[in-house]
C-alpha cells in the first residue's frame, strides 16, 4: 500500500486552557471576517508518520513525563498565500522548542526538516490585502503562551476529519506525579 493510501499522523503541541482561550477569541474574530473552517489550535511539531504502535506510544509517554511544559513566545501575526499557513501567529524559534522538535523527530525516526513554528488562526485562500486588513484590527499579540501537551493526531483529507487520538501532558513540575495521557 502506498503511503498516500495510509493514514497519516502528526505530533502537535497544544496549549494550556488560558493560552488556548486567548487565541480562540482571536481565531473567532478572524473567522467572522474571513469565514474559515474551525479547527483545534496547535503548533505542529513533527510528522507525518504512518503507523502507531505500542513502542511509539511508550516513547512519547516517557518523553512527556520527563519534559516540562514550555513557555513559547509569539512574535507577530503573519499571512502567506498557502491554505494551511494563510493567517497565523509566528512563534519564536527558541533553542528549547527546537530541541523538543528534534527529540521527537528522533524518536519517530524522522528527518528533522525545516521548522517554522507557528499557530494557524485561519485556513483558506484570501488575498493578502484582505488578510492584512484583518491583522491590523486584531488584538495585541500575547506576550507568551504555554505549550502543555503533546498530541498524536490522525490527519485526513479535510480539516473536519482531523482527530486527536492521544494526548500526553507535559509536566508542570518534573517532581510531580503525573497522570499519563490516554486515548481520548
Amino acid at each position: 500500500m502506498a503511503k498516500e493510501d495510509k493514514k497519516r499522523y502528526w505530533l502537535w503541541g497544544e496549549l494550556d486552557a488560558a493560552s488556548n482561550e486567548i487565541l480562540k477569541k482571536i481565531q473567532l474574530s478572524i473567522n467572522e471576517k474571513l469565514g474559515g473552517p474551525t479547527f483545534d489550535l496547535h503548533l505542529t511539531l513533527s510528522g507525518p508518520f504512518y503507523d502507531i504502535n505500542q513502542d511509539r506510544l511508550n516513547q512519547i509517554e516517557a518523553f512527556s513525563i520527563t519534559n516540562k511544559q514550555l513557555l513559547i513566545k509569539p512574535s507577530s501575526y503573519q499571512a502567506k498565500d498557502l491554505f494551511f499557513q494563510s493567517l497565523f501567529l509566528e512563534i519564536e524559534k527558541s533553542v528549547e522548542l527546537s530541541d523538543l522538535k528534534n527529540t521527537l523527530d528522533n524518536q519517530l525516526g524522522l528527518d528533522s526538516e525545516l521548522f517554522y513554528p507557528h499557530i494557524s488562526l485561519f485556513y483558506g485562500l484570501k488575498d493578502q490585502a484582505t488578510k492584512q486588513s484583518v491583522i491590523n484590527q486584531l488584538l495585541n499579540i500575547p506576550k507568551s503562551l504555554i505549550l502543555d501537551k503533546i498530541s498524536i493526531v490522525e490527519i485526513g483529507e479535510g480539516v473536519e476529519s482531523w482527530r486527536v487520538l492521544y494526548q500526553y501532558p507535559l509536566m508542570k513540575d518534573l517532581y510531580a506525579l503525573n497522570t499519563i495521557g490516554r486515548p481520548i
